[in-house]
């Protein structure tokens, strides 16, 4: 569906990739719906019709008379001295007010089934958090979290819990047919019964900031014996090597949209230089840090990234434009995933 650009490691851009792009129907419209939600099509061709209906009937009207009835020497006298037509003005009052109606009927009652859960989608819940700018999955009855991905079985309904740490989202899964804002300091959800295995978008479709655009997230609809071997949790940690691969793995997905690993000026400070490599060992920068309102100067360290990663505004960077810059905390990361983003950081050391 989409590949990952990363061309300039300071900014990883999700990009269409034109082998696996979707092929849009003669109106436009994505695939097949992968869903529930077939009124939501329905309603958007009723639409379309009424649209083309009336342009067509106006523009053929328009042209009728221009044609007809244009003048034809200066002084030409007026086809008609007709004012009003009280019959005629009724009938193209009521006749767009009663389709507006069915347009409002149509809407709201999808709206509807698509807001409130049946009971086998509650049964069967996720929760997804939108901050600036990725999403964080937690899945039914386990742990684990996933980000910018997420795995749900076929042919099961799922209901998403929806939560914003920061400001508006939105959650908005075209193929699916479901959007759903995405409101700070409220719980909002939405569900969906899967019909299709595959890859589908999600996207956030509410602007929340300068990477709006790349808040992107995969939704893998697998067989249940797919899910069953959970496919989201596959951590390689055994080596100092996996660790540093899956830590750069997930610094693509969470990390990538603040901070560089070249040096590249961004929302928060490069990854580049944070440590040195000195014979075997690897030592970290001198780094100032405003912290209680006091400056002062810190080693980075595995205990320092930790606090950071977990409260960012315990030692904030003291550096412009950093210091007036807030970093979204990630209070949950599995303590492994943290030590795979630290080893990731030295072995940036390892490439000169």
């Amino acid at each position: 569906m989409f590949a990952l650009l990363t061309q300039d490691p300071a900014k990883i851009n999700y990009v269409a990739d034109p082998a696996k792009a979707p092929t849009l129907d003669a109106f436009g419209q994505l695939p097949e719906l992968a869903s529930t939600f077939g009124h939501v099509d329905g309603l958007f061709y009723f639409t379309y019709a009424v649209c083309i209906f009336f342009f067509v009937l106006i523009v053929g009207v328009l042209l009728f008379s221009v044609v007809k009835y244009h003048r034809k020497t200066f002084d030409q006298p007026a086809a008609s001295n007709v004012t009003h037509n009280t019959p005629l003005e009724v009938v193209w009052t009521v006749i767009p007010l009663i389709i507006v109606m069915v347009m409002f009927a149509w809407g709201f009652d999808g709206c509807m089934d698509m807001h409130y859960a049946p009971h086998a989608a509650s049964q069967n819940q996720f929760k997804a958090t939108a901050k600036q700018w990725s999403w964080t999955f937690n899945y039914p009855n386990d742990p684990s979290q996933s980000f910018n991905e997420v795995w749900i079985p076929v042919d099961k309904p799922v209901q998403f819990v929806l939560e914003s740490t920061d400001v508006l989202h939105a959650f908005y899964m075209p193929s699916m047919r479901v959007k759903r804002d995405v409101i700070p300091g409220r719980l909002q959800t939405v569900w969906f019964h899967p019909k299709k295995e595959g890859e589908f978008h999600l996207f956030c479709a509410e602007y929340c900031g300068d990477d709006h655009s790349r808040m992107y997230a995969k939704v893998h609809v697998v067989k249940q014996s797919v899910y069953d071997t959970r496919p989201w949790d596959q951590w390689k940690d055994a080596t100092p090597a996996e660790a540093a691969a899956s830590g750069e793995s997930l610094y693509k997905q969470i990390c990538a949209s603040c901070h560089s690993v070249n040096g590249t000026p961004s929302v928060g400070p490069s990854w580049k230089g944070m440590f040195t490599k000195q014979g075997e060992n690897y030592v970290g920068r001198q780094r100032e840090v405003v912290e209680g309102g006091a400056k002062k100067t810190i080693t980075v360290d595995d205990a320092y990234i930790t606090e950071s990663i977990q409260k960012p505004d315990q030692k904030k960077v003291a550096e412009e434009p950093y210091v007036k810059n807030a970093m979204t905390a990630f209070p949950t990361l599995e303590e492994r995933k943290i030590k795979g983003l630290i080893q990731y950081m030295k072995s940036l050391a390892d490439a000169k």
